[in-house]
């Protein structure tokens, strides 16, 4: 006998479509849910840090204990943060470079001037796409070829107001870096406790991972690299007395390095010792200085979110004897932030010499006279030294 296959009805093929469109529902919004649970919650923090504010946010006349520093070399006060950036150094090197053509004498801060002279520090250190630097005489236009070039390179950078710039010298410069953590460390929960010796230790946040965080996270781990590390030479401990860490070691074209050292005369002298032990330290074979974190190895590293406006007081006021006028403003601004994300810097500076307004005010005792010109000797003198005389007000 022959045998029939009874067709679907269209009733009952539109109910399997219905069951097979509800499976695949499911399992997508599975998928969505478990990969909201994931990166959705990595978004998250990620909106929560671009929201959170600065720590601080002002003139670094507030800070009692942080310096800002014009070259490298400047000597460091113990016990203080101590902040260097190159763009007040751009600005610096436009005016000598390529307005004045010559070493700029300062009267009265020699010594400062003498190291911004001859520091190493220029634009060469920078990409192209990271910064911009000029300077010349404000009668010539540099003011608006600035306003123009940075709205062609940094549209979004808000430029400060030059409406009292109305003479003479002018330099200004702007960059920005940023190296993205390509997987952002863990927020350490418990944060740390920092201090220097003899300070008393405060609680702060800070990322990496902790000990409970053993064998886990092996990708953030291995975007570290060690570049050296010392053993302590304190007996029966095995600990290190310092070390060198770079944050994102596959990141280009800049790179975060942090080191625990003891600190020198110097930024400029606390920099050369670090890089001399990374060489060193893979010369002599030494195992510590691997190229990644092992799997139980601990990583806490402080946040940090400031802005600071900085005036160079040492300069301000004093004569630039090149040109006979004197320094009215010697500015600079660096925002700075370190966090489990990566590391970001916007700094700009600025640098004015004009003549400033001159002012002969005869508010105390002065002495008057009156002569033919050309002869030697007067006919009426006196001497002011209080207001009996003097009409009143």
């Amino acid at each position: 006998m022959e045998s029939h296959e009874v067709p679907n009805t269209p009733k009952q093929t539109s109910t399997r479509t219905k069951r097979r469109v509800r499976v695949v529902v499911g399992v997508g919004l599975a998928g969505v849910i478990c990969w909201w649970l994931g990166f959705g919650s990595y978004l998250t923090q990620r909106f929560q840090y671009a929201g959170k504010s600065e720590t601080f946010s002002g003139s670094s006349d507030s800070l009692q204990q942080t310096v800002i520093v014009p070259t490298l070399d400047t000597p460091c006060p113990p016990g203080k943060n101590v902040i260097w950036c190159s763009s007040f150094q751009l600005a610096w090197n436009e005016i000598k470079d390529k307005v004045i053509g010559a070493p700029l004498e300062v009267v009265g801060a020699e010594e400062v001037a003498a190291r911004l002279n001859t520091a190493k520090q220029s634009s060469s250190d920078l990409e192209p796409g990271s910064f911009y630097a000029a300077g010349g005489r404000i009668k010539d236009g540099v003011i608006n070829q600035i306003k123009k070039d940075m709205a062609a390179k940094f549209p979004s950078h808000v430029l400060p107001d030059f409406k009292d710039f109305d003479g003479g010298l002018l330099a200004y410069s702007f960059l920005t870096a940023c190296v993205s953590f390509k997987h952002p460390f863990r927020q350490v929960g418990e944060g740390l406790t920092f201090g220097g010796p003899g300070s008393t230790r405060t609680s702060v946040e800070a990322f990496g991972f902790s000990e409970v965080d053993e064998g886990s996270y092996e990708k953030i781990r291995e975007q570290v690299g060690v570049l050296y590390a010392r053993l302590s030479d304190k007996p029966n401990r095995w600990e290190f007395s310092e070390f060198a860490l770079d944050l994102g070691r596959h990141s280009q074209p800049y790179e975060v390095v942090i080191a625990l050292v003891e600190p020198k005369g110097s930024l400029a002298q606390t920099l050369e010792y670090v890089r001399l032990q990374i060489p060193e330290s893979r010369r002599c074979g030494d195992s510590n200085g691997a190229q990644a974190l092992g799997t139980n190895d601990v990583l806490k590293v402080p946040e940090m979110f400031w802005r600071i406006d900085h005036r160079f007081s040492e300069l301000i006021g004093r004569n630039l004897a090149n040109v006979g006028m004197p320094i009215v403003e010697a500015m600079q601004t660096t925002v700075f932030r370190l966090d489990r994300c990566g590391a970001t810097l916007e700094s700009e500076a600025r640098l004015l010499v004009k003549s400033s307004p001159k002012r002969f005010v005869f508010d105390r005792p002065f002495l008057v006279y009156m002569q033919k010109r050309g002869v030697e000797h007067p006919f009426f003198v006196m001497w002011v030294d209080n207001v009996e005389l003097l009409t009143r007000k």
